[in-house]
């Protein structure tokens, strides 16, 4: 029956087949579990039917929500656990029914979060999570403002996003550490995506200056260097602040590059607190800058007073005007290093949030413009961040050697 083979060898042979057989279906198992990937989101859709505005999420798997609505301005926050973005992170131009654009990213670990911006008072109507293939939907009518009830929240089985900050715990200065703290703010992030240009965000612009500034300061020794977030994650303006303040900062430097209404501004320039603002175009960007909380899907209704009155928190001016003195040191450094400054008024002053820290000196930098195709290249460039590095390192310098001068008289 086996002809030349004898049955033990045959038996041998189905045993060998049998074995790869199951290594094969265990090493796919395997290369399977490798290969399965975070729930994603891949794309996100409106649609309008009856007078309803329908807001669709298309998921590669199933995951729970919880939805809620904010006014002032009106918005519908959608909060999900931590998932991938298969999109590119901003649908800004998105406009339909009672939508505006939207804005999607991670708030805090995880969560994620999508800020939808509305017209008007709505009311959720229908919310589900739809099958084969996995989706969201919500739909959205809108409502006259007499009729519009504040804080409805939806949720799919009760679902709770996950408490607590997403401020890094600041790390205990080593005794012995005689080392400067500088704390890098990267402006914006996570569901802020701050100025947007085609497939250009100003938080990841912000995000690469602010480690190229951090490897210099970091291989010249003579500094500690504190980032307020590390990677693309939603930070509130008052937990950057207080991580300068938790991590015992001697400076604090807000990087940011903006858009502008004007196509043809650009240039850098630096920014300081100051109760009024030096001219309309500070006044503009300090409001733009102050408004991140909200873009992020916060209610800051509670923090009204602490938002509108927090100048009045600064009781040490020596703060300010070693602020302006730094400012004006980091203009120079950028000048010598051919970073292209703005020719007018290079360093302005307005009610910025993120720099109200009484006990630490405090700047915004503004990069450049996404809204002009030259700036635009020019902060997308490494030799660009190499620059900033070298000019922050070098202002550094300088304004803790003045500090120290000042001390010694």
């Amino acid at each position: 029956m086996f002809g030349a083979m004898t049955y033990s060898k045959y038996l041998i042979l189905i045993r060998f087949a049998v074995a790869i057989f199951f290594a094969a279906v265990t090493f796919a198992s395997f290369a399977g579990i490798a290969a399965a990937k975070d729930p994603a989101v891949t794309g996100v859709r409106l649609g309008v039917n009856n007078g309803k505005t329908r807001v669709v999420l298309d998921l590669t798997k199933a995951v729970p929500y919880s939805a809620f609505l904010l006014e002032n301005p009106y918005r519908l926050v959608i909060d999900l656990p931590e998932l991938d973005w298969g999109v590119n992170g901003d649908t800004g131009a998105a406009a339909r029914g009672v939508v505006e654009g939207m804005r999607y990213g991670l708030f805090r670990a995880g969560n994620s979060r999508v800020v939808v911006d509305l017209k008007g008072p709505v009311r959720i109507v229908a919310h589900s999570a739809l099958g084969k293939p996995e989706r969201l939907m919500f739909d959205l009518l809108p409502l006259p403002k007499s009729k519009y009830k504040k804080g409805q929240a939806v949720a799919l089985n009760n679902w709770k996003p996950p408490t607590g900050k997403a401020i890094p715990m600041p790390q205990a200065k080593p005794k012995g550490d005689r080392r400067r703290v500088v704390v890098i703010d990267a402006g914006h992030g996570g569901v802020d995506p701050g100025a947007v240009r085609g497939k250009t965000y100003e938080k990841r612009i912000t995000m690469a200056v602010a480690l190229e500034v951090k490897r210099q300061l970091d291989a010249s020794k003579r500094y500690r260097v504190v980032l307020t977030r590390n990677r693309d994650i939603f930070l509130e303006l008052r937990d950057r602040v207080k991580l300068a303040q938790d991590s015992e900062g001697d400076i604090f430097i807000s990087l940011h590059a903006d858009t502008h209404p004007k196509r043809a501004t650009r240039g850098a320039s630096i920014y300081t607190l100051s109760e009024r603002a030096s001219d309309k175009e500070a006044a503009r960007l300090a409001k733009k800058e102050n408004a991140s909380d909200i873009v992020g899907g916060l209610d800051l209704s509670p923090y009204s007073k602490e938002v509108t009155g927090f100048l009045l928190d600064l009781t040490r001016r020596r703060t300010m005007e070693e602020s302006s003195v730094f400012a004006n040191m980091m203009i120079a450094q950028f000048r010598k290093k051919k970073i292209n400054m703005q020719p007018y008024k290079t360093h302005r002053f307005a009610g910025f949030a993120v720099l109200k820290a009484p006990d630490v000196p405090s700047v915004l930098v503004e990069l450049g413009y996404l809204s002009n195709k030259t700036d635009k290249k020019m902060l997308l460039s490494k030799n660009f961040r190499k620059k900033v590095g070298r000019a922050i390192l070098t202002a550094l310098d300088d304004f803790f050697k003045h500090i120290d001068d000042l001390a010694a008289r």
